[in-house]
């Protein structure tokens, strides 16, 4: 039976021509520092964790999971047995062999030691198991049509001989981190700047650039003045229309492309009055999604949903209709004063609360918002562990969602140990129902039928409106590095970026064709727009941040 459906993978890039001279040096900012940047001490910079370490599979500019420190991944025909051959001669940053016990070790530590991004991604794994030193084995409970896409293109692979001895309470091993990535962190300078080293032993050819400087730069203006000045060499998030205007100058471009980042309103269904569904019905109607995603800044309405209208897993029909009548229902509900909670430092955010705030004011509706700090606002809905407290929020929608549907069910399914981003607290049997759908079906056309089911529940019981997608911008000065690649829905800050132009690493041809049950990834957003200190990068986590961090 062939899984394969959109994800046909090849054994590796293909590289043509002589090797090109390295750039000496590419400087990018980043909002704070971000700790040891080990995949259990980032909270911000999963991109910048993902230039030390590798996953098995990577994504293409179009998003398509292709192998990487797998040279091929073959499944069997029920789907429930992935066999993992490795590339030949991979080795970490300390000269350690990396082999298929490296593999085994991490999918095992990271099942018995739960990160919020990583470890719901494992639930279908039953066991694996090393048959040689460079072929693993996956057994899984069931058919996982998104495995390919998570855990397979985002789970970092681990140094066994380093993580295995970790004392007990340790985040991470002491010291710079080690992978087997086309960088080595070399230089922390806590608060200030980290600077990484090429790889010249990089299986996959020794990268286009030869050091990386990132220096912290907390503020929007501050980040702005840096790139006009010639100060850093790139934006690494999307800018709002106005930023790309400001930033505009002889010797900088700004490329735009599809972004999967959103930005939804988001209710807190464990009180009044949200716990009704009637009233967030009535509210859902009274927002023109077209008029918030023009203020937003040419952003795209998410009228269709939940997914990016150009995600191949996208509701087909309009979902979200403006109501003109929406404002008589809402007076007939006689609501209390509705707060809308948004974090302070998030320009387009803040323009979306006001939005929201202006209908219902409209609407006749006592709505004010209140903007706050990023932390508080973490608190406010429950993010951090704290009791949620908030009525209504302006929150983000990840990306990973628009790549594969399996994240349907981390957002907004019942069991809190397989959703930990369900914040709104919403709780459906049929929903659940659903995820389970959608997480074992292996045909394309059926999983479709159940995820189009899902957006439609969720349209109807609306835990969350969602109100656009930001569009990506990404500002860089093309005289210091014009290799960047553009991930679809991600954006250019990707190892591709450093990796594409260099000569390939001889691999070992796989034995038989790559097979891989159909799905799509990116790295994933929680942000919008183009944001201040801990949201400027935030848009990389794609769940709440690992507060556990080694200093």
């Amino acid at each position: 039976m062939v899984l394969v459906a959109a994800a046909v993978l090849l054994s590796g890039p293909v590289h043509a021509g002589p090797p090109v001279a390295p750039t000496p040096l590419v400087r990018i900012p980043f909002p704070q520092d971000d700790g040891s940047l080990t995949p259990y001490t980032f909270e911000l910079g999963y991109p910048l964790v993902t230039l030390v370490y590798d996953t098995l599979l990577w994504r293409d500019s179009e998003g398509v999971p292709r192998p990487w420190l797998a040279d091929s991944v073959d499944s069997s025909d029920d789907g429930r047995r992935l066999t993992v051959r490795l590339v030949d001669g991979v080795r970490w940053h300390d000269g350690a062999p990396l082999t298929s016990a490296d593999v085994a070790f991490t999918f095992r530590y990271v099942a018995d030691h739960p990160h919020p991004r990583f470890t719901p991604s494992l639930a279908a794994v039953d066991r694996v198991e090393v048959l040689d030193g460079a072929t693993v084995e996956i057994r899984l409970r069931h058919p996982s049509p998104g495995f390919a896409d998570q855990p397979l293109a985002d789970l970092p692979i681990l140094p066994a001989h380093l993580w295995q001895t970790l004392a007990p309470g340790a985040a991470a091993p002491d010291g710079l981190p080690v992978g087997s990535g086309p960088y080595r962190l070399v230089e922390h300078r806590r608060g200030t700047s980290y600077r990484f080293e090429a790889n010249p032993d990089y299986f996959r050819g020794r990268p286009t650039v030869a050091a990386v400087e990132v220096p912290v730069v907390r503020g929007v203006d501050d980040t702005l003045r840096a790139l006009r000045a010639r100060q850093v060499d790139m934006i690494p998030v999307g800018l709002p229309e106005a930023a790309s205007a400001i930033v505009q100058a002889p010797g900088t471009r700004v490329e735009e492309g599809v972004s999967y980042l959103g930005t939804v309103l988001m209710f807190n269904l464990r009180r009044p009055p949200f716990d009704r569904p009637e009233v967030r019905r009535a509210v859902a109607g009274a927002l023109d999604l077209r008029r918030v995603a023009r203020a937003a800044g040419r952003a795209v309405p998410a009228d269709r949903g939940y997914l990016h209208p150009r995600s191949r897993w996208a509701a087909e029909e309009v979902l979200h209709r403006f109501d003109p009548t929406a404002a008589r229902t809402l007076a007939a509900l006689d609501l209390p004063p509705i707060e809308i909670v948004v974090a302070a430092n998030d320009p387009v955010r803040l323009e979306a609360a006001r939005q929201v705030v202006l209908a219902l004011q409209r609407s006749g509706v006592r709505t004010s918002s209140r903007s706050v700090p990023r932390e508080e606002l973490a608190r406010a809905v429950g993010e951090d562990g704290s009791p949620p407290s908030f009525q209504a929020a302006i929150w983000g929608a990840p990306p990973l969602a628009s790549y594969d549907p399996d994240f349907l069910g981390r957002l907004f399914g019942s069991d809190p140990s397989h959703s930990p981003l369900n914040y709104s607290g919403y709780s459906s049997g049929a929903f659940d129902g659903l995820v389970e759908r959608v997480s074992t079906t292996a045909d394309p056309a059926a999983r479709r039928v159940a995820v189009g089911d899902q957006l439609r529940l969720l349209a109807r019981d609306l835990p969350v409106v969602p109100l656009f997608f930001a569009t990506g911008r990404y500002a860089f000065r093309p005289a210091i590095h014009d290799g960047w690649v553009f991930v679809k829905g991600s954006g250019i800050l990707d190892k591709r970026s450093f990796t594409e132009g260099a000569p390939a690493a001889p691999t070992t041809p796989p034995t038989a064709p790559t097979r891989i049950s159909s799905g799509r990834g990116v790295l994933g957003f929680l942000a919008a727009g183009f944001l201040a200190v801990a949201l400027l990068l935030g848009a990389w986590m794609v769940v709440g941040a690992v507060r556990a961090r080694s200093r």
